[in-house]
């Protein structure tokens, strides 16, 4: 029971009825009903909530019929009230439309961690924690008012000993322990929700958690998130309108990451673009380019391109930052997804779809023949409709429709859905006129026209030589062994004798077959011969054809228990 794993932990236990308490005074006592949970609620909730009655239009749960249906208002609310660890969960699930719905996507989007920040003596200790010195003698000057808080982190601005203007990000004290703990609790949740609530489980809890776990507790190693910023400055060393925040390393530990300090603005906000004297169609479509350039080509992308993580600077240039969520998208589904775009060029519905379904996973209870009927509406209104949508908005709903038909996409492609559509958005907020299915063509091109490199066929042969190389060293060899086995007729095949088994029941039982036709066959002729010397020989006072008859009975049905039992093996 999830119980006894709470129970070695008092505070978990603890802070379990808090949040039991908190979804029930929200309107979600359905919820905590169909979990078989409700008995943890502690009574002065349970009194508050019966003088209390929250009016049905601000609960948490809102039936239609028997159908459980989540408040997107609500859903936002209540994970702000359970404080940083579920307020990160709701930022990982808005990217997720795959498995929150459309709608709470969008409300979950704007959940912001405009959280308290915490005091400079904090960061101080934790900087004399990291560096063995407090603040003053590692930096020229630092900031004790944060630039920003977030729930994981605020940022201090700093300037080094040479005067190098600095982002210092500090890692919230004692953020792990609360993230661990609460974890702990969201997985009991999600095992119980998969147990209790069938509906769920094509959406699968567990591994829902499981993947926010990966993400969170990946990007609390701020060491991690500066491995990712580096391999994306290595990306876009040559484009110069992308700037990738330069990492100091020796002043970058698991909970301080120290870094460029960018002065900019989010990329939606016009006016401010004004000001900086950049173009606002420029900085789409180099914003536009570099997602591309990570989907298509590197493979490697920032899974969250919100407009807080794209700055616009001066001369038309997009700071990327903020590298702690990243997805990866294997060369076998960058291939795949340009297929798809080569379709969409083309109009060929057939062969979108058909490379869209090599992306997908499927099981015995996947409707393949619904999801296909739903893609097709999908992609008529795409290709053939006067106002065209978006190919961001087809993929979007396409990954979407998938979760109701149990049929699973990568969480890295559901991430790759939300992140074009948010693309698409910042770009059109930066240019009205901006169409995304016109400005995507020549990035596909040059997708397509990457992967029939020349140059990259001789840099994979580089990296692959030496396996060719061995290959050729031992070919003769192996031909030889293999041509003596062949002289010799010496080749041997493993087979799994429970494999056979069907083949060998089978073959028996018309084996079987076949053996009692003949007797039944030959039983008729005897009997026919007997019948013919009726009443002219008999034994014991019984006819030939009698004797006959009770003859054929008897193999008759000797054989017919013969096909019915299973046969030995």
């Amino acid at each position: 029971m999830f119980l006894l794993g709470l129970k070695s932990r008092a505070g978990d236990l603890n802070r379990f009825r808090m949040i039991l308490a908190v979804v029930f005074e929200s309107g979600g006592g359905v919820l905590v009903a169909k979990m078989r949970l409700k008995y943890l609620v502690p009574w002065s909730c349970k009194i508050h909530c019966f003088f209390h009655p929250r009016s049905p239009k601000k609960c948490l749960v809102q039936m239609e019929g028997d159908k459980v249906v989540l408040s997107s208002q609500m859903v936002s609310e209540v994970l702000e009230k359970l404080g940083p660890t579920f307020i990160k969960l709701g930022q990982v699930l808005s990217l997720r439309a795959d498995v929150v719905g459309e709608e709470i996507s969008e409300e979950l989007s704007k959940l912001q961690s405009n959280v308290q920040p915490f005091s400079y003596e904090q960061v101080r200790q934790i900087i004399i924690n990291e560096f063995r010195e407090p603040p003053e003698k590692i930096f020229k000057s630092f900031e004790k008012k944060p630039v920003a808080a977030a729930s994981l982190a605020q940022v201090h601005r700093a300037y080094l000993k040479d005067g190098t203007e600095v982002a210092v990000k500090i890692q919230r004290p004692n953020i792990r322990a609360t993230i661990e703990h609460d974890i702990h609790i969201l997985f009991s949740l999600a095992h119980l929700a998969e147990r209790f609530m069938p509906e769920l489980r094509p959406y699968q809890p567990v591994r829902v958690v499981k993947e926010f776990a990966d993400w969170t507790l990946q990007e609390l190693d701020f060491k991690v998130e500066g491995n990712n910023a580096e391999r994306f400055r290595f990306a876009f060393k040559d484009n110069k309108y992308i700037n990738i925040p330069k990492i100091y390393w020796e002043l970058t530990t698991s909970k301080i990451l120290t870094m460029d300090f960018v002065h900019g603005v989010k990329a939606n906000d016009v006016s401010g673009i004004r000001k900086l004297e950049s173009d606002s169609k420029q900085l789409a479509l180099h914003g536009v380019g570099a997602v591309f350039q990570q989907f298509l080509i590197d493979g490697f992308f920032h899974a969250d391109p919100h407009p807080g993580n794209f700055f616009a600077m001066k001369g038309d240039i997009l700071c990327l930052h903020d590298f702690g969520m990243v997805g990866y998208l294997a060369p076998e589904q960058r291939r795949e997804l340009v297929s798809c775009f080569v379709a969409f060029e083309n109009k060929d519905i057939d062969g979108f779809l058909r490379h869209f379904m090599h992306l997908a996973a499927t099981s015995e209870i996947s409707d393949v023949s619904g999801f296909q009927k739903d893609a097709s509406e999908i992609l008529s209104e795409l290709l053939f409709t006067p106002n065209q949508p978006s190919i961001a908005w087809a993929f979007f709903r396409l990954i979407n429709k998938g979760a109701g038909r149990q049929i699973n996409f990568p969480a890295d492609l559901a991430l790759f859905g939300k992140a074009i559509i948010t693309t698409e958005a910042m770009g059109m907020k930066l240019y009205p006129e901006f169409n995304f299915n016109k400005e995507l063509q020549p990035f596909v091109q040059k997708a397509f026209n990457a992967y029939l490199n020349p140059k990259k066929a001789l840099n994979n042969l580089k990296t692959d030589i030496f396996d060719y190389l061995d290959f050729l060293k031992n070919l003769p060899e192996k031909t030889q062994i293999l041509l003596k086995k062949m002289e010799k007729n010496d080749f041997g095949v493993k087979i799994d004798v429970s494999e056979l088994l069907g083949i060998k029941t089978e073959f028996d039982r018309q084996n079987d077959v076949r053996v009692l036709g003949g007797i039944t066959g030959v039983l008729f002729i005897i009997s026919s011969i007997f019948a013919y010397f009726e009443g002219i020989k008999s034994i014991g006072g019984l006819s030939f054809s009698a004797i006959g008859l009770i003859a054929s009975v008897i193999l008759f049905l000797w054989f017919a228990a013969r096909i019915i039992k299973k046969p030995k093996l």
